[in-house]
Parts: C-alpha cells; sequence; structure tokens
C-alpha cells in the first residue's frame, strides 16, 4: 500500500497574505467607502446628510463633519473600556475605529460635493487625507508639489501605477501608527482614564482630518 499523498488541487492553494499596509487600504476602502452590513456607505450617508439639509451643500458637510466626529470620539471611548465598538461593525481588529469613521466621512464630503466615488484618483485621494500634514510629505515623493497643484489635480497626473504605489504607502504609514499611539497605549491600562483619553483624541483628530478633507475636496458646479 502506498504511502504517496495525492498532489493537492493548485486551485485550493491559499494566495500569500497582503503586505498589512496594502491590507489596511483595501479594507478602508471596502468599508469606509462602500460599507458592509449595517455601516452604511459613504454615498448612503452623504445623500441623507444633503437630503436633510434639503440640497445645502455646505449645510450637510458642515453636519457630516459633526456626526463622524462625534461616532470617532465615542467609538473612542469604548474601546478604551474594551467594549464591542473596537470597529463600529465587527471589522477586523487591525483597523481602528478612528480610521473608519474618518474614510467614510471624507468619502461622504467627497460624494456631497460631487466627485464620483468609484474613480481611482478620488479614492486615493481619501486614503491621503487620513493622514493629514503626513499625507503632504508622501505625496512629494511622487513628484506632485501641493503648493502649486491641488492634491486631485497632482494625482490626475500620476500613471495608475506610481498612484497605487502611493496607496500602499499611505497603507503603511497609517499601520505605522497603530504602534505610536504610545502615550494613548499605555494610558489605556488605566481604566478610569482611558475612556475620557481615547474619545478626546479620536474626536479631535477626526475634526483635524475633516479640515483636510474640506481642502481636498472642492465642490465641483456643475457647467452651465
Amino acid at each position: 500500500m502506498s504511502d504517496a499523498q495525492p498532489e493537492p488541487d493548485p486551485r485550493a492553494r491559499v494566495a500569500p497574505a497582503a503586505a498589512p499596509g496594502e491590507w489596511l487600504v483595501a479594507e478602508l476602502v471596502r468599508r469606509g467607502v462602500d460599507g458592509v452590513g449595517p455601516w452604511q456607505s459613504a454615498r448612503t450617508i452623504g445623500d441623507a446628510h444633503l437630503a436633510d439639509a434639503d440640497g445645502d451643500v455646505a449645510v450637510a458637510v458642515r453636519r457630516l463633519v459633526g456626526t463622524h466626529v462625534r461616532l470617532a470620539a465615542s467609538s473612542g471611548l469604548l474601546t478604551s473600556l474594551g467594549g464591542a465598538a473596537t470597529m463600529v461593525v465587527t471589522a477586523p481588529a487591525g483597523i481602528t475605529g478612528l480610521y473608519l469613521v474618518s474614510t467614510r466621512m471624507v468619502a461622504a464630503i467627497a460624494h456631497v460635493r460631487g466627485h464620483d466615488l468609484d474613480a481611482p484618483v478620488i479614492r486615493s485621494a481619501v486614503l491621503v487625507t487620513l493622514l493629514g500634514p503626513d499625507g503632504v510629505d508622501i505625496v512629494a515623493r511622487t513628484g506632485i508639489d501641493l503648493e502649486r497643484v491641488s492634491l486631485l489635480a497632482g494625482l490626475r497626473r500620476l500613471p495608475d501605477e506610481v498612484r497605487e504605489q502611493l496607496d500602499r504607502r499611505v497603507g503603511r504609514r497609517l499601520t505605522a501608527r497603530f504602534g505610536r499611539r504610545g502615550a494613548l497605549n499605555l494610558v489605556k491600562l488605566i481604566p478610569l482614564v482611558a475612556g475620557p483619553v481615547g474619545a478626546g483624541a479620536d474626536g479631535l483628530a477626526a475634526r483635524g482630518i475633516a479640515t483636510w478633507a474640506d481642502v481636498a475636496f472642492p465642490e465641483v458646479r456643475p457647467t452651465p
């Protein structure tokens, strides 16, 4: 009787795991822009806020920011207290509530202002915006001078492969941030202090990201 094992079906082989930064970018876009389960997409939440504002884009954007800043703060609070809202919805623990919430906020702002969320350039701009001032440095490495051109104009000039490399750099930088929140990580060891600190930091961070989004995504006015 032969001990030889049958050759496994090559179709059943598992593809190599994506690099952490690449995986993070894919998950933020999938969950933060397109929505998963009860977590509504950026389009849906943007349209709802625009309808509530009777079509007033400025009011809708202001309310979108307020909604997501509060959500980021509550997510930070519950995460710090060890609650079940590490991801607001059941997302992998590698993504923090802050970045999920902020991704949807930025994408919703872009959508309400008339930008196509299916366009790769717009999705790249959403990701860059999450980094705030750090995004300027990463974009500069591609040769884009944000003092001379807007983020969207600069990204549209990039070849697809260079823009995709930029997305991966953003993912790596965001991944690195998870390990750099040293003070907050230490504070989270003290439950009675952790909640307010986590909530305050995430709320402020989301508001800062909203400021960058306001610049990155000007309103697209229809041509007469």
